[in-house]
């Protein structure tokens, strides 16, 4: 598998810059062509439930207002796909090119924003993509974009290093969405320079160990280093730490081994590592 394709859906919002500078920065690593999608909502998707008794004029001035804070949002994500692009020196494009480099390309539909990044999504080969629990509907977004793509994603930091790609740590518990995320992450691991994987605590009755998955690699020409941590109550801590003390710019991480529900309600490792992780996470449900 190659990374050919990358999807960056914006909103007009402050994450937008960070957003686009690392897919800015994917694209150009795996010469990928990158499409920015902006979702403008439905005017009544985005305004509360209109209630009995509300007068035909309130509702129009809720629609106007939606429509107003969309057109916001809109020039806001135009002006930072226009600046980072700039920056990137990467030349839009709407067919591949006859020798392979970055391109890139803006596209606006109209919709629901979590449906149609997830059905836009499906067709692209990584989805690179902000999380701010604080909007509801960039959260929505995410989950869309997590469960119901099959494709991995690449979640932006905070900050976003220099370079992406070069040192990968692997958060490794055997499990099937571990499995899952080194298989979607092969493209970023194979022009990496040095790689760590890292196991925290026991790998469970059945499962692969970190060293074996370091063994296997060897027959896709990839060297990496294993990181064996001893068993801890707070993995996602142990895993950030390993993660400095290797120098990694990038982990990869399976998303959700236990329930989904009940890392929202009792916490657990990836809503740990995306709340508080300082690196771009590779992903994969």
């Amino acid at each position: 598998m190659a990374v050919r394709t990358i999807l960056a859906p914006v909103a007009g919002s402050d994450m937008d810059q960070r957003v686009l500078s690392l897919a800015f920065n994917v694209a150009r690593r795996f010469d990928a062509h990158l499409e920015v999608l902006f979702v403008a909502p439905e005017p009544q998707d985005v305004i509360p439930v209109v209630g009995e008794g509300m007068s035909g004029l309130i509702i129009e001035e809720m629609m106007g207002a939606a429509e107003k804070e969309t057109k916001k949002r809109l020039a806001n994500a135009e002006s930072a796909y226009f600046q980072a692009r700039q920056a990137a020196g990467i030349a839009e494009a709407d067919f591949p090119q006859a020798t392979l480099q970055p391109t890139c390309a803006w596209r606006r539909d109209d919709g629901r924003e979590d449906e149609t990044v997830a059905r836009r999504g499906r067709l692209f080969d990584l989805v690179v993509i902000g999380r701010d629990p604080r909007e509801a509907a960039a959260s929505l977004t995410f989950d869309a974009c997590l469960m119901e793509t099959g494709r991995p994603l690449l979640v932006t930091p905070s900050v976003v290093p220099a370079d992406v790609g070069a040192k990968v740590m692997i958060a490794w518990n055997g499990g099937v969405e571990s499995a899952r995320a080194v298989t979607s992450s092969m493209p970023l691991l194979r022009q990496a320079s040095e790689i760590t994987i890292v196991s925290v605590g026991e790998v469970p009755h059945g499962r692969a160990t970190a060293q074996a998955l370091a063994d296997q690699f060897v027959w896709h020409g990839v060297k990496a280093n294993v990181d064996l941590r001893p068993d801890q109550s707070n993995v996602a801590a142990a895993l950030m730490d390993a993660a400095e003390k290797c120098g990694a710019d990038s982990v990869v991480l399976g998303a959700y081994s236990h329930s989904r529900f009940k890392e929202m309600i009792l916490g657990g490792v990836t809503q740990d590592m995306l709340a508080k992780c300082s690196l771009p996470l590779w992903i994969m449900h």
